[in-house]
């Protein structure tokens, strides 16, 4: 009998594809006016993209920065166009109100997250709680989050006296940043539990697979063939498993000792449940594993690469080992001296800059019809974005801009004093690493803070550098992400005290 079916239900699938992409085609927004760059039609990127298994977004998105410096051009995604816009109307886009220009539906066309994670798109109370009090708390929790990060280090890289040892530089640094994250969302022991970690570490494979399925079809089906495709169930009762009993517990003293108890966690999670916000231990535990999802591999990806661009430049080493001594000579392992290591954080941004995560920046789906000031009409349904590879990259903009110069932003700092405008965590519109306007990225101050001290703590503790006879392998890009080869290894050695 199931075998009898298997040609029905594959049948059933293609049918209900043809009808949803048509659906989808007939429901696009015109956009004839704005020029094309790369394939003609969303049919042709489809079946183009399934033929030779590769995606040529970043090609075309340079391509069409380097054609249309002043204006609007389209490149066909898989399901839709992205019009990518000009510099020119960064500040425009960044400033538009919500309700015009909507940065959480573009998330959400991205990632499905009611079918993903079982989350509103508008229900975000948690943003506050990361903007502030996570960033208030900062110097507090430090020394926490340096102790996971040096503990991480010691497991994970498993040195012995004066031996160079090689490692994947991309497994390295997601178990190191998940401990680091997780020391601070749910505090221990749970944040060394490794299955815990596996679990958030190889969620994003999934969700974007699941969200990429969802994408071929129109809202009306979604719900249905959510429910076949998506593993929300099982992740959030996975997730349970691990966080339930350390909500129950703490649930408990809430009840018998009010607001504060001895021994009380300072933590994420606590935070969550002191607000009161949310309805149900599930929709806590979906929460949890979003922010992780949000938070690990953007900085995990970020310090891989800065770990690959160490190793092939070792001469660096010996200048950012000699700001961190002479900080933390004066100021201790703290959150205070990592503002005063210039290098770190220009090594860093660098990083962001040179390598990044993702072809575009400042993703926006317009929610009315819209008219930029150079009067390109954008209608209701378009998704905008800006090509913020191609503007890092860019020569009006950043000098020599496809050479790693590791103290760039450093040298400008000393230029203009102090140039706080030059530091990792701000924003500016030449850097979109961290967004611009209304959504700029509400963990930002967080993830330098962890780059940073991983950073600090690599250079004092370990040699690295590139294996024998090994050239770097490139960076992937796929589709519009882009990130670190998994191939890639790095040689460690533990420094002489």
């Amino acid at each position: 009998m199931d075998f009898l079916l298997t040609p029905y239900l594959v049948a059933g699938i293609c049918a209900a594809l043809v009808v949803a992409c048509s659906f989808k085609l007939l429901r696009r927004p015109n956009l004839d006016h704005i020029p094309v760059v790369g394939h003609s039609s969303l049919l042709a990127s489809y079946w183009f993209t399934k033929g030779l298994e590769v995606d040529h977004t970043d090609r075309f998105v340079q391509e069409g920065y380097d054609k249309y410096k002043s204006g609007a051009f389209r490149v066909a995604s898989l399901t839709h166009w992205v019009v990518y816009l000009h510099r020119s109307h960064l500040q425009d886009v960044a400033m538009t109100p919500e309700d015009h220009l909507s940065f959480n539906h573009a998330a959400d066309n991205a990632f499905r997250t009611e079918y993903t994670f079982g989350l509103n798109i508008n229900d975000d109370y948690h943003l506050p709680l990361i903007r502030l009090t996570l960033s208030r708390n900062l110097p507090v929790l430090y020394a926490d989050l340096r102790d996971e990060i040096v503990a991480a280090c010691n497991e994970y890289l498993d040195l012995k006296h004066n031996e160079w040892k090689t490692i994947s530089a991309v497994q390295a640094t997601l178990k190191i940043a998940s401990r680091a994250s997780n020391r601070i969302l749910v505090g221990l022991p749970l944040c060394r539990d490794s299955d815990w970690l596996d679990m958030n570490i190889n969620l994003p494979r999934a969700v974007v697979d699941e969200a990429r399925f969802l994408r071929l079809f129109p809202s009306f089906m979604v719900p249905l063939v959510a429910k076949f495709v998506t593993n929300l169930s099982e992740r959030t009762r996975l997730g349970f498993a691990f966080l339930g009993p350390v909500i129950k517990e703490r649930l408990q003293h809430m009840e018998a000792e009010g607001t504060d108890w001895d021994n009380k966690p300072n933590d994420f999670l606590q935070w969550c449940m002191d607000s009161k916000e949310e309805t149900s231990l599930t929709s806590l535990t979906r929460r949890i594993i979003a922010i992780n999802f949000a938070g690990i591999h953007t900085t995990s990806n970020t310090f891989s690469e800065a770990l690959l661009n160490l190793a092939e430049n070792p001469q660096y080493a010996q200048a950012l080992r000699e700001e961190v001594e002479a900080v933390v000579s004066n100021y201790g392992w703290t959150k205070e001296a990592l503002s005063k290591m210039r290098k770190v954080d220009s090594f860093l941004k660098e990083t962001q800059r040179f390598e990044g995560l993702s072809v575009l920046g400042l993703s926006r789906k317009a929610m009315s019809d819209i008219t930029l000031a150079d009067g390109t009409f954008i209608p209701q349904g378009t998704f905008l974005a800006f090509p913020a590879h191609a503007m890092h990259h860019d020569d009006a903009v950043y000098e020599n801009p496809n050479v790693f110069k590791p103290f760039r932003f450093a040298d400008m700092r000393n230029k203009e004093f102090e140039g706080s405008r030059h530091q990792m965590v701000a924003i500016t519109p030449d850097l979109l690493s961290f967004g611009l306007g209304r959504h700029t990225c509400p963990g930002r101050f967080f993830a330098a803070t962890v780059l940073k001290t991983m950073l600090a703590h690599i250079v004092m503790s370990y040699d690295v550098k590139r294996g024998n006879d090994e050239s770097r392998p490139n960076t992937l890009h796929v589709g519009r992400a882009i990130v670190p080869n998994p191939t890639a290894k790095v040689m460690f050695r533990r420094r002489e005290e």
